[in-house]
């Protein structure tokens, strides 16, 4: 936009063309009309306007002048009466100054807002209500995995940390210039990055912390359960009562290990996920309302220390927590948990937590087994455990609870779980030939269905024939068929086990 050079000139008779001026003495130096305009007014694309004194008496320069300057965006103005040159510089100078000062007044201003904010740890949703009432327009933060499809724009500024994008800022276009809007996200964005990074280093340091304490108390040489609570009570670990931690003991403590998978993404129990999964795990307990003790177990585990009050439901705190992870999550990953018998003291609980790992990693086999073939996941992100339905019909009993599950117990896995995580050794795979042999034989598979139910009656043979329709007699030839097959009595109690085992590891193995 244009000066006012009226002003800058003390009104020096200031008229603007259509378009654009120049000059000339009685028009003489101006008749070539083409040669001014491909000269003289060429040179007006590396300036910001033009100024041109042509005193009266003069109409055909004027003329020549406005024709020129025709279908020009260049400014150009006409100056009627004679003005002195550096009256002109000297006020665009004085301008261009003032609005230069107020433009590092408004960054100092911007910049003392965001540095005390940053200065006092301000909470993101603070910093994003004080650059709000900068621009007098809404400004909106949005972490990654909600926003991951929004693009860097002059209205949408990146925030950083270690170099990981984490999320965006946004602001409305209408209200605020484009470069203060930007100089506000951009210095907003730089608090919301610090403020991060401060967060993410102080939940560092308490995980460290809870890891170490972990890893003193499985090997307990130099801690006894007093101190071992003392140190988890000051991490802020215990029971909550009515949102305050109680400085009463808790009731017990449930040992808990955590593994997780990335949908789609090779085995279950990926490494690369081991920090996500912590963050999930501290906001779900947050959501929660209650506190753990937990730290890294190993490249693809968490282990967590629950305390417990008196009468709490075990598995539901267990399923309510890993829920909330995988809703934090937000698909990235899913998780499950193997859990052991709670303790009454953080020594006895930590002690357990070789075994609830083994209970977390022989779910793992198995889901990784039967997820897919129960048809994948269920519409909430966790996988049938099919092992136990199985089970159940087998004994004639009905399992409480979803069969859709994230919180397993030894009883869960049992045998099959064993038998999964040995799953492609090959002396497992010789014990199930040695003791089946030709009976797993694709043209031998109504001898596998008969053994199959024979074990699954408990070698009981009026009920296996009623349940196959079939006369005792005919049944009786069946089995001594069978068992000549076999090479063993079916009568033998050993040896049906030995049978059944081998018939699990047909199954784990996919024979």
């Amino acid at each position: 936009m244009a000066p006012d050079l009226g002003r800058v000139c003390g009104g020096a008779g200031l008229e603007e063309p259509d378009d654009a001026p120049n000059d000339g003495q009685d028009g003489e130096r101006c008749h070539d009309h083409g040669q001014f305009d491909q000269h003289d007014l060429a040179h007006g694309a590396l300036t910001g306007a033009l100024a041109v004194e042509v005193l009266s008496g003069r109409e055909p320069v004027v003329r020549v002048l406005r024709a020129a300057a025709a279908h020009r965006e260049l400014p150009v103005y006409l100056l009627s009466r004679q003005v002195r040159f550096v009256a002109v510089t000297q006020e665009a100078h004085r301008r261009i100054a003032a609005r230069q000062l107020e433009q590092l007044e408004t960054d100092r201003r911007i910049h003392e807002v965001f540095t005390q904010l940053t200065l006092e740890a301000a909470p993101v949703q603070q910093i994003v209500a004080e650059a709000a009432r900068l621009l007098g327009a809404e400004v909106v933060w949005r972490r990654r995995a909600a926003s991951s499809s929004l693009e860097d724009s002059g209205g949408t500024v990146p925030v950083a940390v270690a170099g990981e994008t984490v999320g965006w800022l946004s602001a409305e276009p209408r209200g605020a210039r484009p470069a203060l809007r930007a100089t506000v996200l951009e210095r907003a964005g730089q608090a919301v990055a610090l403020t991060l990074l401060s967060e993410r280093s102080r939940r560092n340091e308490k995980r460290q912390a809870e890891t170490a304490l972990l890893h003193e108390l499985r090997r307990p040489w130099n801690v006894d359960e007093d101190s071992a609570r003392r140190r988890a009570h000051e991490l802020g670990i215990g029971v909550l009562r009515h949102g305050v931690l109680s400085e009463a003991a808790p009731a017990a403590w449930l040992p808990v290990v955590v593994r997780w998978e990335r949908p789609g993404a090779g085995p279950l129990g990926e490494h690369q996920g081991g920090g996500a999964v912590l963050d999930a795990l501290a906001w779900a307990l947050g959501r929660e309302r209650t506190t753990a003790l937990a730290g890294r177990l190993g490249a693809a585990s968490v282990a967590v220390l629950v305390p417990l009050a008196a009468r709490t439901p075990q598995d539901a705190v267990v399923e309510r927590v890993l829920t909330a992870a995988e809703q934090r999550l937000e698909g990235a990953w899913r998780v499950l948990a193997g859990v052991s018998d709670p303790e009454s003291g953080m020594i006895g609980a930590a002690a357990r937590l070789d075994e609830a790992g083994m209970i977390a990693e022989a779910a793992v086999s198995l889901l990784a087994r039967d997820g897919c073939a129960e048809g994948g996941p269920s519409q909430d992100g966790t996988v049938a455990d099919r092992a136990a339905r199985q089970d159940a019909a087998r004994s004639g009993s009905v399992r409480s609870g979803s069969a859709w599950r994230r919180c397993f117990r030894a009883q869960d896995v049992r045998l099959r779980g064993l038998l999964a995580m040995l799953r492609g050794d090959e002396r497992v795979q010789m014990f199930a030939r040695a003791e089946l042999g030709s009976v797993l034989d694709v043209e031998r598979h109504e001898d596998c269905e008969l053994l199959t139910q024979f074990l699954a009656c408990g070698g009981n043979k009026s009920l296996l024939a009623q349940r196959l329709h079939l006369s005792r007699p005919a049944l009786y030839g069946r089995l001594a068929r069978l068992e000549r097959r076999l090479g063993v009595s079916l009568d033998d109690p050993e040896s049906r086990t030995f049978l059944h085992v081998a018939l699990l590891i047909a199954e784990v193995e996919g024979c």
